[in-house]
């Protein structure tokens, strides 16, 4: 890039590529949308292109943008690395990081490390972004700089799914590993009888969405056993599944962290998932770019040292 080009334009252009909206771009940069319409005037000028086509929905960039995204990035991240030269001080950090959770994390794993990382580091700021398909395209590509996300240790699942299938593009690191149960409200029928799998089967499950949509490894090894079970209703996350059951015969399956999160506030109880499946791992994922970066390895070491556990699966009775 040439040096006529200063860190701000090079800021709002890399910004407006990433949110494709005027408004989302100034709210995240802290600037009104008049300036930064101005500086992207300014950056269509000096780079003879439109850069963004307008549309209903907001802006799509031109081809031109697009190629200039990995020299985009490549060029902040020296710029970082340059200002950080002489180490990087969290207190007086105002860096920006974009983080995409799997849909459990927000309840389970962020509240364990942010209100201590805004007392150390009150200027640095952590967007959070729920892991949806596109996630890890995203992180590979720079538009986030780190997820967490679940991954599955059993031979059975997808390989996509697989801890050992993580794209080499991306860095990882475990955080703990878990295992999957059962919540049902604490006056179910199921709790007078003994707790087996034709007892689970025979039941209504309420299922979630999540990131590879609403079937999962559970679903494939009932599957294969010509076995499946019977889901009443889909809903759009955790919580709203946890109420459905407070209020209902309903079963819901999840992670053990989150129904101990839930399940004394919720009214509920914890059983024993009745399929034999290999516990799974949460991983703490960045792309490589952001190996060596000071303030970015910081911020790992952070979210490991406050994460880091180990579950162990519940005993049935």
């Amino acid at each position: 890039m040439s040096q006529q080009y200063d860190l701000n334009l090079l800021r709002v252009l890399l910004t407006l590529l990433e949110e494709q909206s005027v408004s989302r771009a100034a709210e995240k940069l802290f600037l009104t949308q008049s300036a930064v319409s101005k500086q992207l005037a300014k950056l269509r000028q000096q780079l003879n292109d439109p850069l963004f086509v307008r549309h209903a929905g907001g802006l799509s960039p031109t081809p031109r943008v697009r190629s200039l995204e990995p020299k985009l990035r490549q060029w902040l991240q020296s710029a970082n690395d340059m200002i950080e030269a002489e180490g990087f001080e969290p207190s007086s950090s105002q860096r920006n990081f974009r983080c995409c959770l799997n849909e459990t994390c927000f309840t389970t794993l962020l509240p364990r490390f942010f209100g201590k990382l805004m007392q150390q580091a009150p200027g640095l700021k952590l967007d959070t972004h729920r892991l949806d398909s596109y996630s890890i395209d995203g992180l590979i590509k720079g538009e986030f700089d780190l997820a967490i996300i679940a991954r599955d240790n059993d031979e059975r699942a997808p390989s996509t799914f697989q801890t050992r299938q993580i794209p080499e593009q991306l860095q990882t690191v475990e955080l703990f590993t878990e295992d999957h149960v059962c919540l049902v409200r604490n006056n179910h029928p199921v709790l007078q009888k003994p707790w087996n799998l034709q007892l689970y089967l025979a039941q209504a499950h309420v299922n979630c969405e999540c990131e590879v949509g609403d079937r999962w490894l559970l679903h494939s090894v009932l599957a294969d056993q010509g076995l499946h079970i019977e889901n009443s209703t889909l809903t759009a996350d955790f919580f709203a599944a946890s109420l459905l059951c407070k209020s209902s015969d309903l079963v819901f399956t999840c992670t053990r962290s989150f129904a101990t999160e839930v399940m004394d506030t919720h009214q509920l109880t914890m059983l024993p998932l009745p399929v034999e499946m290999a516990p799974f791992s949460y991983l703490l994922a960045w792309p490589q770019h952001l190996e060596h970066d000071q303030a970015h390895r910081w911020l790992r070491q952070f979210i490991i040292e406050h994460c880091s556990k180990t579950t162990k699966p519940l005993n049935p009775d």
